[in-house]
């Protein structure tokens, strides 16, 4: 109908119809565009915010965790440096709930809090062009990369655990027998913990507990302050 009218404009020469139902079809093409460029806006927003929403969900968690590994690692580091200076200090007392307490306290390390899943889906679909904040993206990369640095240090930090955990583990099942728990330690028993307890061995796997503690402490401090630097930028 519009081509018809068009042509029949044409024939008469009638050139301000002919411009008039130039502007109508123009301002329809640019009035369809507008609405289908609002449509796919609106759509973007209301998937950003799903985004967000869940990466604040993630990042909640994490910063939860990070916390609570921070505390035990701190705790473990304070307790074999303590655990190192009564060594050297006072002869130590096997069979005790402080002494079994204080070994069961230093013996590990926690691991890393992980990625957020959100951030490696995003990032894996192409989908961080929906995240309109800069701040939050330099935020999570930031984030990332403190992780990927956190799992490098700590699969040497695992190793380091596994290298001196063992002599702590069998005076920790020595020590065993002699608790209220554990059957009555014959004399062999008794002079093999008394051997390990008073060796060289022993204190320097004590303080390397301590020290690789301390070390992980610091990295999930700098994960947990990354974390929460991510809530921030996430308001």
């Amino acid at each position: 109908m519009l081509l018809a009218r068009l042509r029949r404009q044409l024939e008469n020469q009638n050139w301000f119809a002919v411009a008039l139902e130039f502007v109508i079809v123009i301002s329809g093409v640019a009035i369809g565009f507008q609405i289908t460029a609002w449509n796919e806006t609106r759509q973007e927003h209301a998937q950003e915010e799903l985004i967000l929403e869940r990466l604040r969900a993630d990042f909640a968690i994490i910063e939860s965790r990070s916390a609570e590994a921070l505390d035990a690692l701190t705790t473990r580091s304070e307790t074999a440096k303590a655990m190192s200076q009564q060594i050297q200090d006072v002869p130590l007392e096997p069979g005790t709930e402080a002494f079994a307490s204080s070994l069961g306290g230093i013996i590990g390390t926690s691991v890393p809090t992980g990625r957020s899943a959100t951030y490696v889906e995003l990032l894996a679909s192409g989908e961080m062009r929906l995240v309109r904040s800069e701040a939050l993206r330099t935020a999570l990369v930031q984030f990332d990369e403190q992780v990927r640095r956190q799992e490098l240090a700590y699969n040497t930090l695992s190793t380091l655990v596994i290298d001196n955990a063992g002599i702590l583990l069998d005076i920790q099942a020595l020590d065993a027998l002699l608790g209220p728990e554990g059957p009555a330690a014959g004399d062999i028993h008794r002079a093999e913990l008394a051997a390990q307890i008073t060796s060289t061995d022993f204190l320097i796997a004590v303080h390397m507990m301590g020290t690789i503690n301390s070390i992980n402490a610091n990295w999930h401090a700098g994960t947990h302050a990354q974390a929460q630097a991510v809530l921030a930028a996430l308001g």
